[in-house]
């Protein structure tokens, strides 16, 4: 419940409590990704960020894909407009909820090198921005270093955008939590984990293999 919504429930009990009776009863026959998805387009109509940060992400958690998530927000461009449309997009984007282009390019490229590896701290995720696909390095010792795809392997969600817990990445979308010595996914126990991408130390410079 926001803040106004709960000043509102202590002001005005009576005209909250009928508010809210209204919106239980209005869409009990609607599925949680169904409701969560027309948020999606009511939210880029009226072009409220907040909204649209809050309901994304709870689709993408009731089941909905990356492709649906897109077609909700088209879906508002009848009464949105186009602008609305794009800015919805940006956020999304920056929120790695939509589905990559299909001409994306391939996860590595012509330069291999990722830097010296004293420029990453040690035990500590470090991530790196590249054109093709975004990187977590951790730093295992002082003379090796792990490198993964900073994809999440079950929402496909950007990790670099995740909560850095030191040895642990923790996925902002379901709280899927990754060792970063290792790899391994903690949290769920059993879950799929990060995808190692090879890579090797020469002359004390981290190149990809």
């Amino acid at each position: 419940m926001s803040k106004a919504l709960t000043y509102l429930a202590k002001t005005r009990p009576e005209a909250a409590t009928h508010l809210l009776g209204f919106y239980k009863h209005s869409v009990q026959a609607l599925d949680d990704k169904t409701r969560h998805l027309i948020q999606i387009v009511t939210k880029v109509t009226v072009g409220t960020e907040r909204g649209l940060r809050q309901y994304a992400p709870k689709a993408l958690k009731a089941g909905a894909s990356r492709e649906e998530i897109l077609d909700a927000v088209l879906m508002a461009f009848p009464a949105a407009g186009l602008n609305k449309v794009l800015d919805a997009i940006d956020i999304m984007r920056e929120m790695d909820l939509l589905p990559d282009p299909p001409d994306a390019a391939p996860a590595v490229n012509a330069d291999k090198r990722l830097g010296a590896l004293e420029e990453f701290p040690l035990q500590r995720m470090h991530c790196l921005q590249r054109p093709e696909a975004n990187l977590i390095v951790f730093r295992t010792t002082a003379d090796s270093a792990t490198v993964y795809s900073a994809r999440c392997p079950h929402s496909k969600a950007n990790l670099c955008r995740g909560t850095d817990h030191g040895t642990t990445v923790e996925c902002r979308v379901h709280n899927w939590t990754f060792d970063l010595a290792t790899g391994h996914c903690v949290e769920p126990q059993g879950g799929a984990g990060l995808e190692i991408i090879p890579s090797v130390v020469r002359d004390g410079q981290l190149f990809l293999a």
